[in-house]
């Protein structure tokens, strides 16, 4: 993965700022509340699914390519363990380690050849029939960068200082059904300026 100075500075910009979640993953009750593990949050940010999931009393595993992130994740939460990791790389997890795997904004950040490879290693890590609930952005999100900059692939672009992948609903399946059977929908985010169009997806492994 490339741009952990990008990724750095972005997240030193609200270091201070307090913890907000939205409520997306009360749609996923019943698959949170099948989770028997330690849950992988994996992109974590600045904490805003962490918190939401130490608040339900689950026991967290915050990763991030970003120090600054996690030394913020350190310093607010006591009992979520954390990593630093490169998504894009072999994931620092056993086989079958986790029946739940969240990843909010995490996954659209890669050529198509890495991306398949990244949803291997989370089947890998994922315990028989465990979960992967996710965000990305879809190509409606044209307030965040969709179509726009240099092309790289399709649907790829090297756009506001980043990579950035942005999925059909037909793109979402094609990647995410390499883990298993996935589901996917529309959503929209008002966490920034201008609302952002992401897809929502939910993945149960195949044995």
């Amino acid at each position: 993965m490339q741009f952990k100075e990008g990724w750095n500075d972005a997240h030193k910009r609200f270091l201070e700022g307090k913890i907000i979640y939205d409520n997306w993953l009360d749609d996923y009750k019943d698959v949170l509340d099948k989770c028997k593990t330690k849950v992988l949050d994996l992109g974590c940010g600045l904490g805003n699914d962490t918190l939401y999931l130490t608040e339900r009393e689950f026991c967290v595993v915050a990763c991030d390519y970003s120090e600054v992130a996690i030394e913020k994740i350190n310093r607010e939460f006591k009992n979520v363990e954390t990593k630093i990791i490169d998504i894009s790389e072999h994931l620092p997890f056993e086989d079958n380690s986790f029946d739940l795997i969240i990843a909010d904004l995490s996954l659209h950040y890669f050529d198509e050849a890495t991306t398949k490879e990244i949803m291997k290693e989370i089947k890998r890590i994922l315990t028989s029939n465990g979960y992967l609930i996710a965000r990305v952005n879809s190509v409606e999100d044209t307030n965040h960068g969709a179509g726009q900059g240099k092309k790289l692939e399709e649907n790829f672009y090297f756009v506001e200082g980043y990579n950035k992948r942005f999925f059909t609903e037909q793109d979402a399946i094609k990647f995410f059904s390499i883990i298993g059977e996935t589901k996917v929908k529309k959503a929209e985010m008002l966490r920034w300026s201008k609302p952002k169009k992401a897809l929502e997806i939910l993945v149960q492994k195949n044995k």
